[in-house]
């Protein structure tokens, strides 16, 4: 199996019963996490990194913390990754998506360069996977975005979600995507 083969895009309903991220575990997230691993996303959808104070402006706003593999005990995803051998991987880890208030927003339509598993924790949110679905996510169904594959969430209302992107061997990718990713530099 290489990933040359393309994957396809999958749900499964109640992957898991309990959330593993509350409120005050966001909190903590943030506090925890270095400002250049917090992103805000604006409600046009576009993204502000490096703002001074960047912490301050989450409560506000939709927010990314990026790289929370280290913060929470998130083996189960990988055991089940590699247990049911999904797909390859050289590096995952593990971000946090939020928002404290109604106007919960997140990206247009996009692609990423690795393969992504999705695990909304509180409130709902609609997902658009092009070429496969559009679809209603509830705390503790996965969703399973491989590489390239063009998605886009529609938040409903405040949220905590998780997302788990697992990297692809750089030798698998094309030179191109490998600079994109911005991973194996």
């Amino acid at each position: 199996m290489t990933e040359k083969k393309q994957r396809k895009p999958f749900i499964i309903r109640k992957f898991t019963l309990n959330n593993f991220l509350k409120w005050e575990d966001l909190d903590y997230a943030i506090k925890n996490s270095k400002d250049k691993d917090i992103e805000i996303i604006t409600t046009d959808g576009r993204k502000l990194i490096d703002l001074e104070g960047q912490k301050k402006h989450v409560k506000y706003n939709s927010v990314v913390i990026t790289k929370c593999k280290h913060l929470f005990d998130f083996k189960f995803i990988k055991d089940f990754v590699d247990n049911k051998k999904i797909f390859y991987y050289r590096l995952w880890n593990a971000d946090i998506y939020a928002s404290y208030n109604e106007k919960s927003c997140s990206f247009k339509k996009h692609l990423d360069y690795a393969n992504n598993l999705i695990i909304p924790q509180i409130g709902k949110s609609r997902w658009i996977v092009e070429n496969f679905c559009d679809t209603m996510l509830y705390p503790g169904d996965l969703l399973y975005i491989p590489y390239k594959w063009k998605h886009e969430c529609v938040p409903t209302e405040k949220r905590i979600s998780l997302s788990f992107p697992f990297w692809l061997d750089p030798a698998l990718m094309s030179p191109a995507d490998n600079e994109k990713s911005g991973i194996f530099k």
